[in-house]
């Protein structure tokens, strides 16, 4: 068993890394070959199940499983990280066990104590003094392949077609789409009526706009034509009939005789009338359109 951080030397022949987690569904694995100073140097360092090897033959990755051959590994790589990755769900209580296979040797790695984890770099083969060595990582990002991008200067595309975790088959160029027929013109929309409550009539609402308006043209027309045809044989001074020799004196003093005082009456009926005929007219076309309104 390796211990989380510990190290221990390596023959130099091919070597199988098999990833499972203990108790649960299994991962997907990945290597990728890191420089001196622990960043990607090209994207075909980045190696996913179903995906060519590296670029230079050393690294492969199928379900599960990562083959290194260290002696095939280009000499600007100094070392390969071999990490797997989940679902939303993460790694949270579950065990991550990393079998080591070289020529003749068998070391075991858990990692374990995850959190929100949802990628878990596990072991990493790396150059010492001419010689490989295995250490045990066990850490890993709460955010994926994104936190690893991060880390070893991976610029990962917005689109998640292009998730480093999925190989990107050669696509068939695809036949062009046909073009939408146009959609028909919306019909018109008629006008909306101002408001259906509005409008609506019942039979109790015309009946009594019809009183109203007649109301209206009663009270008004009858006190215009009874100005008109009121007796004028006697003069009125306010309220009081005049006789022939009496003086009307009015609010503001002024002082008229019956002749006078009988054109200023005469003037007076004549402009009411003028006034209420008009308000009468107002409450018959009340009447009147009450009766023709539209019942709904």
């Amino acid at each position: 068993m390796l211990a989380k951080g510990g190290n221990c030397v390596l023959s130099g022949g091919r070597v199988e890394v098999r990833v499972g987690v203990v108790d649960g569904p299994p991962p997907r694995v990945l290597a990728v070959g890191l420089d001196a100073n622990g960043r990607l140097r090209d994207g075909r360092d980045l190696v996913v199940p179903g995906a060519d090897p590296s670029a230079d033959g050393a690294v492969e990755v199928t379900e599960g499983s990562v083959r290194i051959d260290p002696a095939l590994v280009d000499a600007g790589i100094a070392r390969v990280v071999v990490a797997a990755a989940t679902g939303r769900q993460g790694f949270a209580g579950s065990q991550v066990r990393s079998v080591v296979r070289g020529e003749g040797e068998e070391f075991v790695a858990v990692s374990s104590g995850f959190t929100a984890e949802t990628l878990v770099r596990t072991v990493e083969l790396y150059r010492h003094q001419g010689r490989w060595k295995l250490r045990h990582l066990g850490d890993g990002y709460a955010d994926g392949i994104t936190g690893l991008a991060r880390d070893i200067g991976l610029e990962l595309p917005p689109t998640p077609q292009a998730n480093p975790l999925t190989p990107t088959p050669r696509a068939e160029p695809m036949p062009p789409r046909p073009q939408a027929e146009p959609m028909p013109p919306m019909p018109p929309v008629p006008a909306a009526r101002a408001s259906a409550a509005a409008e609506k009539s019942t039979p109790a609402m015309r009946v009594m706009g019809f009183v109203i308006g007649i109301a209206i043209m009663v009270f008004f027309g009858g006190i215009a034509f009874m100005g008109m045809s009121e007796d004028d044989s006697g003069v009125r001074c306010g309220t009081e009939v005049m006789d022939a020799d009496d003086i009307c004196v009015t609010n503001n003093s002024a002082r008229h005789n019956r002749d006078e005082q009988e054109d200023i009456n005469e003037r007076g009926d004549i402009f009411g009338f003028l006034c209420l005929v008009p308000l009468a007219l107002v409450g018959g076309a009340i009447a009147v359109g009450s009766l023709m309104k539209d019942p709904d």
